[in-house]
């Protein structure tokens, strides 16, 4: 502690040297104050005039506060408090209303629940606290462990150089440690049964001609269980005065529990427009407790309506005609009809035209209502913005909003197609297509001469018993810093969907490039299928087909497209055969002989005769010999037949490994299999 209360007065003369505040305090002859140990809720920043006894049920919590009275000019100090752990647990300090405050040095803290002491050690930045000090030095929260009484709350002994001879209390001023006496506290156990009352809200506002509730909420403490009956002040008589009232009237706390009541605030549309201060007692035998609620009544509102319009900007090209949505919205229970007006169109052969519908809206109390405003163009309007003024009345209320209309040239449509997988546009006719069963195809999603674009949302679709998508592809796209929005291969039904955006980036127009690729398993012949831009979208670049492509500056946000789809046509493979060996190897002891099935089996409806012939590496004189039986066999579409080939070998015959080759030959097609033979010695 000694060592600690020089860190104080160094750390504190360093901070104020490094500031350029160093304070200088005239040396007078010293103040003995008191460092005391006291309740917060009753004592917060003075001491009592004797030893408190303090107490709290177990399992709650009560918070203690160490405070300083009457003390010399300061500027830190080191406290340490101490009590017995298994009855009051230190969890931890706060000094949120210490005298110390900002800027200040916390040096030490720390709360120890195995030997029950609290120590904090603090230095002001820059300042000293002028003398006579009384406050609050810092609070410590305590958990109740246990209802032992008489249990003492100290200042830790055994420290040199402080301020009360070998107690663990060290105040600072400068370099100077103030004297200073102790007042310390004792924890009793439980407390006497009591409850609290509170309510919430506390304050509110009330306008005239409503009504206001405050939830009044009575808890049990140290243990109270009974009835607690509520009373309210009277209330005046006068007219436009407010009523208030309480239910129930009476509540029972269950022991360590909460009831509640509610407090109605009610006015009039004539009531004062003031603060109302309701005080809500609760009595319970000799225990009685208050709380007031505070209703501020404010002059009702006067009914209104409020008028937008969605979008208020957007553009139309020539030829054209756009949308807004006038929406008149009730404000304060405004309730009636809304006589709506726009300006008038200038008067000129290509001017664009406008008209509202209806051109009037009846509200409900708290309720909206809409009218469309319609805006045409003919190919010949002016490339300029007009801005449409729509106004809305009732009686004396009268209410404006505005729309904008921006006339942009119209967009010449590009072209959205079905290519080859190796162009990156589109080709002057439908795609056709050509495949084989088994095979692949692979073909690009394009567009040609497009406006400026930023994005894409497309729908592929074939018939899934002839082409089943795989995979789709975004290499080679013409978006910059592609983000895919969605990207979805369904193989049952055959749609490919990709949606994807370029992040901050939009083309130059006229835009010709890769959207996207798709393969495709060939699984079914046809003499001719499409793949085609499915329809029933709404929204997009071509009527209700499925093909949107996003320009932020066409109307609407997407470009006009033609589309130009594909068609496909496959066909089987040509008949062949397949041969295959069983087993594939073989081990011969030298004198013994083995043999093989050569299997041959017809393929896409195969017929016809197939030759057999074998022979055999490395070739050696002493070989083993090999026949083939037959040597040719006779294929049925779809059907198979075998051959034995047969290894033998005499006590001559040379050891090692042999590859024997069968060749099956028919026509132009040829096939060959292998056996692996091992000739062993006898041993």
């Amino acid at each position: 502690m000694k060592e600690l209360k020089m860190i104080l007065s160094l750390s504190s003369l360093l901070t104020l040297t490094l500031l350029g505040l160093l304070v200088t305090v005239p040396q007078v002859s010293a103040a003995t104050g008191l460092v005391c140990i006291a309740n917060s809720s009753v004592n917060p920043s003075s001491c009592p005039s004797s030893p408190p006894s303090l107490s709290a049920p177990v399992g709650s919590s009560i918070t203690l506060a160490v405070n300083i009275q009457g003390s010399d000019s300061l500027n830190g100090f080191d406290i340490a408090v101490q009590v017995d752990p298994s009855v009051l647990q230190p969890l931890n300090i706060t000094v949120a209303n210490s005298v110390v405050h900002d800027p200040r040095l916390i040096v030490a803290q720390s709360t120890d629940s195995s030997t029950g002491i609290a120590r904090l050690a603090i230095v002001a930045e820059g300042y000293i606290i002028a003398g006579p000090v009384t406050g609050n030095l810092f609070n410590i929260l305590y958990k109740v462990l246990s209802s032992t009484k008489g249990t003492a709350i100290v200042f830790q002994t055994g420290c040199s150089g402080t301020s009360v001879p070998s107690t663990c209390v060290t105040v600072v001023n400068g370099n100077t440690v103030d004297p200073e006496m102790v007042q310390t506290a004792t924890f009793g156990g439980t407390a006497t049964p009591d409850f609290t009352i509170a309510a919430n809200p506390l304050s509110q506002t009330v306008q005239q001609g409503s009504s206001a509730k405050s939830a009044i909420t009575v808890a049990s403490l140290n243990g109270f269980s009974g009835t607690v009956n509520f009373s309210l002040p009277a209330m005046c008589l006068a007219i436009g005065c407010p009523s208030w009232s309480i239910s129930p009237s009476s509540v029972f706390v269950a022991s360590g529990g909460t009831a509640q009541a509610t407090l109605t605030f009610t006015t009039s549309s004539n009531t004062p427009a003031m603060i109302f201060n309701v005080t809500v007692t609760g009595t319970s035998g000799s225990l009685s407790h208050s709380v007031t609620v505070s209703f501020k009544v404010v002059q009702a509102p006067t009914p209104d309506f409020s008028m937008s319009a969605n979008p208020a900007s957007q553009n139309v090209q020539q030829g054209s005609t756009a949308t807004s949505m006038i929406v008149v919205t009730s404000i304060n229970g405004f309730s009636g009809t809304v006589n709506l007006s726009s300006s008038a169109p200038p008067l000129c052969p290509s001017c664009p035209t406008w008209s509202l519908s209806p051109r009037n809206v009846t509200l409900p109390s708290g309720g909206s209502a809409t009218s469309t405003l319609t805006f045409s163009t003919t190919t010949g309007s002016p490339t300029t913005t007009f801005v449409v003024n729509v106004t809305g009345t009732n009686g004396n209320l009268s209410h404006s909003t505005t729309s904008s209309f921006t006339i942009v040239a119209a967009l010449t449509p590009g072209t959205v197609c079905i290519a080859p997988a190796s162009s990156t546009s589109c080709p002057s006719t439908p795609l056709m297509a050509q495949g084989t069963v088994g095979g692949q195809l692979s073909v690009a999603v394009n567009v040609q001469n497009s406006p400026a674009l930023n994005g894409f949302d497309i729908l592929v679709l074939t018939d899934p018993s002839v082409l089943r998508p795989v995979s789709d592809s975004l290499n080679g796209t013409v978006l910059q810093n592609v983000f895919v929005v969605r990207n979805s291969v369904n193989s049952t039904s055959g749609l490919v969907r990709v949606a994807a955006v370029s992040q901050g980036s939009i083309t130059t127009a006229p835009t010709t490039g890769r959207f996207f690729s798709i393969t495709y398993n060939i699984v079914g012949t046809t003499q001719g299928t499409y793949i085609l831009f499915p329809v029933g979208c709404s929204g997009t670049s071509n009527d209700n087909i499925c093909v949107t492509v996003t320009n932020p500056n066409a109307p609407g946000g997407v470009d006009p497209e033609n589309v130009l789809e594909a068609n496909f046509t496959s066909t089987a493979p040509p008949p062949d055969f397949a041969s295959r060996t069983s087993p594939s190897s073989l081990t011969i002891i030298r004198g013994q002989s083995a043999s093989s099935t050569v299997t041959l089996t017809s393929l896409n409806g195969f017929t016809g005769t197939v030759t057999l012939s074998a022979t055999i590496t490395p070739s050696v004189k002493k070989g083993p010999g090999v026949t083939l039986t037959p040597t040719s066999l006779n294929l049925s579409p779809g059907g198979s037949d075998t051959a034995i080939l047969t290894v033998s070998t005499n006590g001559g015959t040379q050891t090692g490994t042999y590859t024997i080759t069968i060749t099956a030959t028919s026509g132009s097609l040829t096939h060959t299999t292998a056996v692996t033979v091992t000739i062993l010695s006898r041993h």
